[in-house]
């Protein structure tokens, strides 16, 4: 009768411990779909960014050819922007660029010749007219793939560009994204020429982003 009872309880405990082991695995697993399901909402959701003009950059860089070979370059402030995401690739975005505020970084000036020369320069007539067209913007097409096209406008002018990406990174929080788009000043009516006659101002401008943008 005892080895019965013992049998009996043998049999109740392990079913015991089977049920509370497959109750334990059914939640695991029930916890494992659930973030699959929510990485996989993140991946498909279309998401919205604000640009941070703070964190985010855009470097120019022109130069000339010729007997006298040289480049400048710098960066421009970003007035605003916005981005659209889907999983970690860009859907469309809009950039408004402040001409107004143009800074040079690289070097070889001087109390008779400083930075701030090249800046009136630039920001008159000659070049960008920025008294008249104090904004530039970029604003996305299409993308396919790292490619980019999108509208610039420049001086009131828009053409179409290519913009290719380098990176992009997406997450819960913010998206980061870097790329360049050369494009031909005289497209745009910049078509100041140098007046040394052995010096030829090139007629390609590259602008480099670096984007952060954020919910």
């Amino acid at each position: 009768m005892k080895t019965t009872r013992l049998f009996l309880s043998t049999i109740i405990i392990g079913a015991l411990m089977a049920s509370c082991g497959g109750e334990t695995k059914t939640d695991e697993s029930h916890e494992a779909e659930s973030h699959d399901a929510a990485a996989h909402e993140m991946s498909t959701e279309a998401m919205n960014w604000t640009i941070d003009p703070a964190a985010s950059r855009v470097q120019w860089t022109g130069g000339t050819s010729g007997a006298q070979v040289y480049s400048h370059f710098g960066t421009i402030a970003i007035k605003e922007g916005s981005m659209t995401t889907q999983g970690h690739e860009l859907k469309s975005a809009k950039i408004a660029i402040d001409m107004t505020k143009i800074s040079p970084e690289d070097e070889g000036y001087s109390e008779e010749h400083p930075a701030s020369d090249l800046v009136g320069h630039l920001s008159s007539p000659d070049f960008f007219d920025v008294a008249t067209h104090p904004e530039a913007t970029f604003e996305v097409n299409s993308v396919e793939g790292m490619t980019v096209i999108g509208n610039l406008t420049v001086r009131g002018i828009t053409h179409e560009e290519r913009l290719e990406l380098e990176m992009i990174d997406v997450n819960e929080t913010e998206v980061r994204a870097k790329g360049a788009v050369e494009f031909d000043r005289q497209k745009y009516d910049v078509a100041w020429a140098h007046y040394l006659e052995d010096v030829i101002l090139s007629d390609m401008i590259m602008l480099q982003f670096e984007l952060v943008g954020k919910k």
